[in-house]
């Protein structure tokens, strides 16, 4: 028998790490606080109007790049093609400004995209010439510093219509909030990946449906144990390895894994006293969040926007906080009328009120794609949805200071941003970690 492996958070990276841990022959025991599995990328039943629809918690835009939550998704026995629409790199704005790729090797890919762009001829240079230098440096910056900084040449138009619409999607932040680096990253990643590296992948079914329910069931049949309604309130270093403690019932664990967010991982490491932990938490206290908004609009079945997604030009001073709209009926069938719009950053979006919010996102939508106002508005918000991958970002490492204690999740040390697929990574790479210093049974 494996070590007993106790995993603290049923969030994407935590059932990543037990997937990962069971595979590798350990006894792993999920807990979370929370009701249900899933974290901040799970179904919720959402009212619009007279009807009840199940939706997400929030609309999510996956890469054809995510090569490991692809994977992870295979192997629980889905099908990507049938749960997710693939389509080539686009962005597309109402008033016909686009940049679609081809599924050439890059960097020819974009490179047609933009030749067959309205850019102009300097914006199309310029965007051809940050990718063949940065290529050519292996996509690594001497030091990190805003990602502003990359293009401090670029047109205007290039960079609201490409480089911020890419920085906000991938990284969740402003362009001079976020990592040079981190940007680099997902870009070395997507656009100079392979032919399909790029390609965007919209779930057409909740996100419960298409990676947790079936993670679920493989983690039951490897005979998996999951605790929901389980707050975990202290963790305690004994002889034989940890102890969680919850209301009213105590684990022990060889080895434990907490796939957590920053703030939540700091108090739990707190609850065990040790000294070694201080840096640590200081380490995790000191990492900011953002939140994501994705706001909900039902009109008649009947409408459909021209594609299932287009790209859209914020601007919070006017009132325009949407980045993005999705026509979830060209999507899943059963919800028909209803478009999901997202914010990114969206701190200053929520300060006006949901109400105010979600009037202006309808608002938005009408000036730039003729539609009527909604039937019915849900707003969704995230306070606490991604973390900030500033410049220079700390992160604490996979294996903790303590023995056979780890960290998974966002607050994990990471080259990626808080995606999902970042989630995915750190969740394995607990596993893997844990799996190579325990001792085999």
């Amino acid at each position: 028998m494996g070590a007993r492996v106790a995993v603290i958070g049923a969030g994407w990276s935590g059932l990543a790490c037990a997937l990962e841990a069971s595979d590798l022959g350990q006894q792993v025991h999920v807990v979370d606080a929370a009701p249900q599995a899933g974290g901040r990328a799970r179904r919720v039943e959402v009212r619009l109007g007279d009807r009840d629809f199940l939706l997400d918690n929030g609309q999510h835009l996956m890469i054809g790049a995510y090569s490991e939550t692809l994977l992870l998704m295979r192997r629980c026995g889905v099908s990507a093609d049938a749960v997710l629409l693939r389509l080539p790199f686009e962005l597309r704005y109402p008033d016909g400004v686009s940049l679609r790729t081809r599924r050439w090797p890059a960097p020819w890919h974009l490179a047609a995209a933009l030749l067959d762009s309205r850019f102009s001829w300097a914006a199309k240079w310029r965007a051809l010439a940050f990718v063949s230098r940065w290529r050519r440096r292996g996509w690594r910056c001497d030091h990190d510093a805003p990602a502003s900084t990359l293009f401090p040449d670029s047109p205007a138009e290039l960079v609201a219509r490409l480089w911020r619409p890419l920085c906000l999607s991938a990284l969740n932040v402003e362009l001079e909030q976020a990592s040079a680096q981190v940007l680099l990253n997902v870009l070395r990643d997507s656009l100079d990946g392979g032919t399909t590296a790029a390609d965007l992948l919209i779930p057409r079914r909740d996100l419960t449906e298409i990676f947790v329910a079936p993670a679920l069931r493989r983690l039951a049949a490897r005979g998996v144990h999951l605790q929901l309604r389980s707050p975990v309130w202290r963790l305690e270093r004994t002889e034989r390895g940890w102890r969680l403690e919850m209301r009213g019932q105590a684990i022990d664990a060889d080895a434990v894994v907490l796939a957590l967010p920053p703030a939540r991982a700091a108090d739990l490491l707190a609850s065990c006293a040790r000294p070694q932990l201080d840096a640590t938490i200081k380490v995790l206290q000191s990492i900011r969040t953002a939140p994501i908004a994705t706001v909900y609009l039902r009109y008649a079945p009947t409408l459909r926007l021209p594609l299932p997604a287009y790209a859209l030009l914020d601007d919070a001073e006017a009132g325009r906080y949407a980045q993005w709209v999705f026509d979830r009926g060209q999507l899943d069938p059963t919800h028909a009328g209803v478009l999901s719009a997202v914010i990114s950053g969206a701190g200053r979006a929520l300060q006006a009120g949901t109400d105010a919010v979600a009037a202006s996102v309808a608002a938005q939508l009408t000036a730039d794609l003729g539609l009527p106002g909604p039937l019915a508005t849900a707003v969704l918000a995230e306070k606490r949805a991604t973390i900030v991958p500033a410049p220079d970002l700390l992160r604490p490492s996979t294996r903790l200071p303590l023995p056979a204690l780890y960290l998974a999740g966002d607050s994990a040390a990471s080259d990626y941003p808080s995606t999902l697929e970042g989630s995915v990574r750190a969740g394995r790479a607990a596993a893997r970690a844990l799996a190579a210093d325990l001792p085999s049974n």
